[in-house]
């Protein structure tokens, strides 16, 4: 076995370069998929659940105000006594809304507002109080002082 080149192992020739496969030719662009029919029903308008005549409206509509900010507002710089019934009603009326009450999340809302006022009236009241004790002892003190002194004269 005679050949100019080199050889495999084996014994087989290498042919240089090898020989190229052949792909079958491609068409452009490929011809379409037929796809079976659908067996789906088609859909019934207006839904089973719905009798004819009625209407179904949706609103999305903006959830109604918890008045969070307030109650802290309320809660850390007038009364926190009450301010912390304000903060479990705005927080109360977060949670209604994310389980879309939204009726319940207004009354709530509502609730903390209120509460939040009263923890604000009720520390400006407390405030004038007490300011009106120290303008009172005030002047106490110095009516009796003055009167100590014009004493010691004479």
């Amino acid at each position: 076995m005679a050949t100019s080149g080199a050889e495999y192992m084996d014994g087989k020739p290498l042919h240089y370069p090898p020989p190229q496969q052949q792909y079958p030719m491609q068409q452009y662009p490929p011809p379409q998929q037929q796809f079976p029919p659908q067996q789906y029903p088609p859909q019934q308008y207006p839904a089973a659940g719905i009798a004819p005549g009625n209407v179904v409206v949706v609103q999305n509509a903006s959830p109604p105000p918890t008045y969070n900010v307030l109650a802290w507002i309320s809660c850390l710089c007038f009364c926190w006594p009450l301010g912390l019934v304000a903060i479990y009603k705005a927080n109360s009326a977060e949670t209604a809304i994310r389980h879309g009450d939204m009726n319940g999340a207004r009354e709530l809302g509502e609730s903390a507002k209120k509460w939040a006022i009263a923890a604000i009236i009720t520390a400006v009241a407390g405030g004038v109080v007490i300011g009106i004790i120290y303008v009172l002892m005030g002047l106490t003190i110095f009516a009796s002082s003055y009167n100590s002194y014009t004493t010691d004269i004479e």
